[in-house]
């Protein structure tokens, strides 16, 4: 995968096939439906701290939370999912030759796939980076991947000691926060 910015837009380019089953499955990836609730509740924690005591005020305030807020952050994390799935059907099919030499397809001795290129308008940057927060967010309280041991065994090319499914769910984590962090670096004003 290589990033690529220019003074209208931004693109996850040359993506491999692996790389582009990651990006395409990104806003199912954040769709809190598709976890089990507890991992979706962290998308939409309380207002209180579970250690503080229920009183009136405080059930009032959970309430009005539950009531006023939350479907607001619903339908913002919605729409940014939605700007990301019409981005991702944009997908562009390039060839392999378009980033190495001849002489280097020479040196293959394989059929080169194809690669994908996602362009992203600059506007759309916002919504895929919550998108990508939240498919972060709930891959881990589904997971526990941001702590795990084997997470630190990928780092270290330890990789053969991890159950395979388990390693999926970690480069799907960890592309995210790349990705994340690309636009955080080059693209997105702080």
């Amino acid at each position: 995968m290589r990033f690529l910015l220019t003074d209208d837009f931004w693109a996850l380019d040359a993506l491999s096939p692996a790389e582009w089953h990651l990006v395409a499955e990104l806003p199912a990836a954040a769709t809190a439906s598709n976890y089990r609730s507890g991992s979706s509740e962290r998308l939409f924690p309380s207002p209180v701290s579970p250690e503080e005591l229920a009183d009136e005020e405080t059930i009032s305030q959970v309430d009005d939370w539950k009531r006023f807020v939350q479907p607001d952050l619903e339908e913002l994390f919605q729409d940014a999912r939605k700007t990301v799935e019409r981005d991702i059907e944009g997908v562009e099919k390039v060839s392999a030759s378009e980033f190495l030499s001849p002489d280097e397809i020479k040196e293959i001795d394989v059929e080169l796939p194809d690669l994908r290129r996602v362009a992203v308008s600059k506007d759309h940057t916002e919504a895929w980076y919550s998108t990508l927060n939240q498919a972060r967010i709930l891959l881990n309280e589904e997971h526990d991947l941001a702590e795990s041991e084997e997470r630190m065994l990928a780092h270290m090319d330890a990789a053969d000691d991890i159950d395979e499914a388990r390693f999926l769910l970690i480069a799907q984590y960890e592309m995210y926060s790349a990705v994340q962090i690309m636009l955080v670096e080059h693209v997105m004003e702080l």
